[in-house]
């Protein structure tokens, strides 16, 4: 990033959001489910961040970003709702992953993860183009 004004740019946030996925994808190869799916995550935020931005809304509440990202795209049929249940699950993984370290998210449940931010960055990328 050049400047401060690339901070507003969709592209900058979709660049973000696909290295963030990159990190998720070898963290997970080393092994460390929790630290994975905290990152596919933060790639899905990103994701969803460059579309609101796309559309003038700059927020930085992951909550507030959830809910923006439901009304525009969601509601108005723009994005399936099968991408926002991604987007909830990943959150809620991402918590229990911070906030509950002590019950770790399997192999299995980590690389669902992992792949559900694939797509949802992916439907981004389709959705900005």
């Amino acid at each position: 990033m050049d400047s401060p004004a690339d901070m507003n740019s969709p592209a900058t946030w979709l660049e973000l959001a696909e290295s963030k996925l990159d990190h998720a994808r070898r963290i997970f190869e080393i092994g460390l489910y929790d630290d994975a799916v905290s990152r596919a995550y933060y790639a899905m935020f990103y994701a969803a961040k460059a579309a609101l931005l796309s559309e003038g809304v700059d927020l930085r509440r992951h909550s507030s970003a959830v809910t923006k990202f439901r009304e525009l795209f969601v509601m108005t049929g723009r994005v399936d709702a099968e991408y926002l249940r991604y987007l909830g699950r990943a959150q809620t993984a991402r918590e229990r992953s911070d906030y509950a370290p002590f019950a770790p998210l399997s192999r299995e449940g980590s690389e669902e993860i992992i792949n559900t931010a694939s797509t949802f960055i992916g439907k981004i990328k389709e959705l900005l183009k």
